[in-house]
């Protein structure tokens, strides 16, 4: 039985511990929730960089901070529209395995978070860009799943599979 304590030894009836079934040959659930994840994301990211262009500067904004405020939201909007399209492009190698397309596209999601932390900060995005990030969190928890890992092992020939 596994102890209630974590230790540096693990126990090995310990099923939480060590991913113990063999990678599967069709892609497993966690990084196929993974792949859906990113694509909603990248659909919330490109409407919403639709309705910054569309909606524009607000009326109430200070005419000194109008020059501004234009080139953090254009910034925000061209990098939500950038990033949105790796991201699909990325994701749609998820299926195969690839472990280059699940490292860009972790990357990715980095800088997306980032992107719209700071676009919430200044003031240019509103809550999507929460909603964005909470979708792309998720995304990176489940493509990293031992499952997920084991089957880009396998299909990525990994160097390193099997040993213990």
């Amino acid at each position: 039985m596994a102890g209630m304590f974590p230790t540096m030894v693990a126990d090995p009836n310990d099923r939480n511990r060590r991913y113990t079934d063999g990678p599967a040959e069709a892609w497993p659930e966690s990084l196929r929730i993974g792949y859906w994840l990113v694509l909603l994301a990248a659909i919330v990211m490109l409407l919403t960089s639709m309705l910054m262009f569309k909606v524009g500067v607000p009326a109430e904004i200070d005419p000194d901070l109008r020059g501004s405020f234009t080139s953090n939201m254009r910034i925000v909007a061209v990098g939500n529209i950038v990033l949105a399209l790796a991201l699909a492009a990325f994701a749609s190698y998820f299926e195969r395995g690839s472990k280059n397309a699940r490292r860009w596209a972790s990357g990715m999601i980095g800088l997306t978070i980032f992107l719209n932390f700071a676009g919430f900060y200044v003031g240019v995005s509103g809550w999507s860009a929460f909603v964005i990030v909470v979708l792309l969190g998720l995304a990176v928890f489940f493509m990293f799943r031992p499952a997920a890992n084991a089957f880009v092992d396998h299909r990525s020939g990994d160097l390193w599979q099997g040993v213990e």
